[in-house]
């Protein structure tokens, strides 16, 4: 008897979880948050070297607007530039280094607004990668948000302005900040500054050497935080 009434409780137990009422109260997983992507863009003299006939700025622009447009929905995308004022003389140095252009605030992409926002901005300056890297950790203590956040800081050099950008990339990867760097025509490649700043950061450093190299990583990029 003991045995008969053990089977009909363990079978009315079976039938209660696979029954609909219990399904229902299963909770689904949590979609992950849209990620917080900051783009920092060297804005140094040394950028308006031409590759195959086009500034290494321009090229770097255009495949940052393609990068940008590429992301999910619901992705927050911020744009800065540094070294944009001034000269990269001495006379200029001062202006220069404390030159970071938040031209387009965290929110998702329109692509005129981001077209717009570097219409009037072209490379003259000296490399702040220091104090750009510092303005974006400001930016990110403002969001409201749970999502990733992840830095691409695109530069053909290192700090010129004094700072130090190792130190600093280690404080935003102490915050949950990814910080990746491309090496754009830099020719310390994974020997030099740029590598190690991305080494601390808790991201990638890519060497680019062409307007394709730059296209091919932001396009690999946008893949994976698409997953």
């Amino acid at each position: 008897m003991k045995k008969r009434f053990s089977l009909i409780m363990m079978t009315g137990l079976l039938f209660g979880l696979t029954s609909p009422a219990f399904a229902a109260e299963k909770k689904e997983p949590e979609a992950e948050a849209p990620a917080n992507v900051a783009v920092l863009l060297d804005a140094s003299g040394s950028m308006a070297k031409r590759i195959d006939g086009v500034s290494k700025f321009n090229s770097a622009k255009k495949e940052i607007s393609k990068f940008a447009s590429s992301l999910p929905e619901g992705t927050q995308v911020k744009m800065s530039v540094f070294g944009s004022e001034g000269n990269n003389k001495n006379s200029g140095k001062v202006q220069s280094c404390e030159s970071i252009r938040n031209v387009y605030g965290f929110q998702s992409f329109n692509e005129q607004s981001f077209l717009n926002s570097l219409n009037a901005i072209g490379p003259t300056g000296w490399t702040p990668i220091a104090k750009a890297l510092n303005e974006a950790k400001s930016s990110f203590d403002q969001l409201d948000t749970k999502g990733e956040k992840v830095v691409y800081l695109l530069t053909d050099g290192e700090e010129t302005c004094g700072g130090n950008p190792i130190k600093t990339a280690k404080e935003l990867h102490k915050d949950n900040i990814t910080v990746n760097v491309i090496g754009f025509d830099y020719k310390e490649g994974y020997k030099g500054q740029l590598n190690a700043i991305a080494k601390v950061g808790g991201g990638e450093y890519f060497p680019a050497y062409t307007q394709k190299d730059v296209e091919k990583i932001f396009t690999q990029q946008s893949l994976m935080l698409s997953k």
